[in-house]
Order: C-alpha cells, then sequence, then structure tokens
C-alpha cells in the first residue's frame, strides 16, 4: 500500500493556471500587433516626408538651372503651387509664371530663350510631378533681396495621416506637415 505525504508537490498545472497563461500570452500578442500597425503607419509618414524633400530639392535646383530669372534684382514676390481637389494651378506677383509656354523643340514658344519663359516652362514641369508625387499639396515660393543677394523660401505643406497610439489620440487623425527650404538661387 503506498501512502500520500501531504507535503509532497503535486504534479501537473491546473486548468486555471493555463487560462491565465494563455490570456497573459494573448495580451502580449495583442500589443505587439499594435506596435507593428503603429510601425507600418510611421514608415509611410516618414515616405511622405523624404518625398517632400526630394521635391523641394527638384525646385531649388530647377531655380538654380533658371537663375538669370530667380535671382534677377527683382524676384517675384510670392508663387502659390496649388493642388486643390483636381484643380492644378499656380498664382503668382508675375503673371509669366501662371502660363505655361510650350517650349519643346516644336512648340510656339520654342526656343525658351527669355528667362521668365524658361522659369514658368520649368516650373509647371515641376507642378505636374510634384502632384504625382504628394497629391493634395500646397508649395509656395517666397523670394526676397537681402543684402544684394536673392533668397527664397520653398514651403511644401501637405495632409498627413497619423496612427494613434491610444485611443485617447483618436484614430488616424490628419496633421498639417510643412517642409521648408532656403535657397540662394
Amino acid at each position: 500500500m503506498s501512502r500520500h505525504h501531504p507535503t509532497s508537490p503535486i504534479l501537473g498545472f491546473s486548468l486555471v493556471e493555463v487560462m491565465v497563461a494563455l490570456i497573459i500570452i494573448c495580451v502580449g500578442l495583442l500589443g505587439i500587433a499594435k506596435l507593428q500597425a503603429l510601425m507600418l503607419s510611421n514608415t509611410g509618414a516618414s515616405r511622405t516626408r523624404a518625398l517632400a524633400a526630394l521635391e523641394a530639392s527638384s525646385i531649388a535646383a530647377t531655380m538654380h538651372a533658371d537663375r538669370d530669372y530667380w535671382a534677377s534684382t527683382t524676384p517675384p514676390a510670392t508663387t502659390t503651387v496649388n493642388d486643390i481637389v483636381g484643380h492644378q494651378g499656380i498664382t503668382s506677383t508675375d503673371p509669366v509664371l501662371t502660363t505655361s509656354p510650350d517650349c519643346t523643340v516644336t512648340g510656339a514658344d520654342a526656343p525658351c530663350t527669355v528667362p521668365a519663359k524658361m522659369a514658368a516652362y520649368d516650373l509647371h514641369t515641376w507642378m505636374n510631378d510634384m502632384f504625382t508625387t504628394l497629391p493634395g499639396s500646397t508649395t509656395l515660393i517666397a523670394c526676397a533681396p537681402v543684402l544684394g543677394a536673392v533668397n527664397c523660401t520653398i514651403s511644401i505643406s501637405w495632409q498627413e495621416k497619423t496612427g494613434a497610439v491610444n485611443s485617447q489620440e483618436g484614430v488616424n487623425t490628419f496633421q498639417s506637415q510643412t517642409y521648408q527650404l532656403v535657397v540662394d538661387p
């Protein structure tokens, strides 16, 4: 006959212990899934910000190429490039920039030898690329003479969808973002 000692440990797990362990594991996995979703959201935001920086650098390089216009003694005070729900357009204090000249080889304005027409052509070409890359964005180019030179500030603004970390922040909010670049054409 075998005797059971009351001080000997009981071997195995009870069903309650297993259920508690499963609940703890499930809560941990939900936390990991939330972090994964937040990481993907932040990756998209970083991509958009990098594209805005590339587009600002692109228009700055175009301004350097069109130096005869942008670095002139009387540059346009402000130029705004908008993409508002299907309406793309340029408004400027210089009316030459608002129209897109045809500077192609067989175009009506070819060859574009007037600096303002070449700047307008390049600005319109950049605008079409910009709105493919960052739809719904607005770009403000503000130029002013400073101590005998011209400084231009390029500001690109867009709406960015952000993911919430917790319920207090709201779900999928939109925030206005702006990227600025100062260039000396």
